[in-house]
């Protein structure tokens, strides 16, 4: 094979992919995504072989192995009408295709908002038990009727008081190095295995004050095509009473719950339901997605450090 100064991207097809299915790639660590159309005849195992020169932004692509598809596959669309795909990736000295990784599967959790649809594109292999905790959090209801009650111009949207029931705190995903761009779906936590139902979206690029603690990790990103819906979110109170904002105090919000809201912060966007569209459901592998425990909700402060479930 020639050698040349660039990246190369081995990916393989999934499970479910037909040929024309529009694959969804993330690359450089996840900060980028690339999007390729499964070519006609290759079905799920199969790898295609991307390769980008330094300084060109155009992907070319060639088919690594072939596992035929079978006769009548048709093109799929999951979720925001892209699969995932995992990829291998790695800047270097093209010298060989590169192994592709074992594959893993992204979900699509629909929050249907005041302000409009968004799709959150969920990502078990940078966060396997947030990931399953925010999935189960939607299944359940839990995210329902929820406002964005704490929304700082340029910084983060917060969401998941008042909750609707204690669930036990999950341990820290292991580190990935997402960073925190536009549209990261993380979990709001006071310390360490602290994250339990209040979650956080960026709406800017915090990935300089992000990511530094444990339980700083990424579950998923918003989908490209609701980021116009993100930033119609309303961030007219900003931060919240508890760090110096005209926004309101979660110690009320968890007392009073909605009614508080309504009467003192009538601008405020809210999620009128949440529900994933693709993930088959708690306990298909043997495990159980049941809150247990007593207690109220945490407090802390996600712009700082994406911390509390406040």
């Amino acid at each position: 094979m020639t050698t040349k100064s660039g990246m190369q991207v081995t990916l393989t097809i999934p499970d479910g992919a037909s040929p024309g299915t529009l694959l969804s790639v993330p690359v450089r660590g996840g900060a980028e995504q690339i999007k390729v159309r499964v070519p006609s005849g290759l079905g799920p195992g199969s790898t295609l072989i991307m390769t980008q020169a330094d300084g060109s932004d155009e992907w070319g692509m060639k088919v690594g192995k072939v596992i035929p598809a079978e006769e009548g596959d048709e093109q799929t669309v999951v979720g925001n009408g892209y699969e995932s795909a995992v990829a291998n990736y790695h800047p270097a000295e093209v010298d060989s295709p590169q192994p592709a990784l074992e594959g893993a599967v992204a979900f699509t959790v629909r929050l249907e908002t005041t302000v409009g649809v968004i799709d959150i594109i969920v990502r078990p292999d940078w966060a396997p038990l947030g990931t399953r905790r925010f999935l189960e959090l939607a299944a359940s209801g839990d995210l329902a009727d929820l406002a964005f009650y704490r929304a700082i111009e340029g910084c983060i949207v917060q969401f998941g008081l008042p909750a609707k029931r204690t669930w036990p705190c999950i341990p820290d995903d292991p580190a990935t190095g997402v960073p925190f761009l536009l549209g990261a779906v993380s979990f709001a936590a006071i310390g360490e295995n602290t994250r339990r139902s209040t979650l956080f979206i960026c709406i800017g690029d915090m990935s300089h004050m992000l990511g530094q603690k444990s339980w700083e990790i990424p579950i998923g990103a918003v989908a490209e095509s609701s980021l116009d819906v993100l930033e119609s979110i309303s961030t007219a109170y900003g931060d919240i009473a508890e760090f110096g904002g005209t926004g309101p105090d979660t110690s009320r919000i968890n007392a009073e719950g909605n009614a508080y809201l309504a009467s003192n912060f009538p601008q405020l966007s809210y999620i009128r339901s949440a529900y994933p569209l693709d993930w088959p459901g708690p306990g298909d592998d043997g495990s159980q997605g049941s809150p247990i425990g007593q207690g109220s909700p945490d407090a802390g402060d996600p712009r700082a450090a994406a911390r509390g479930d406040a």
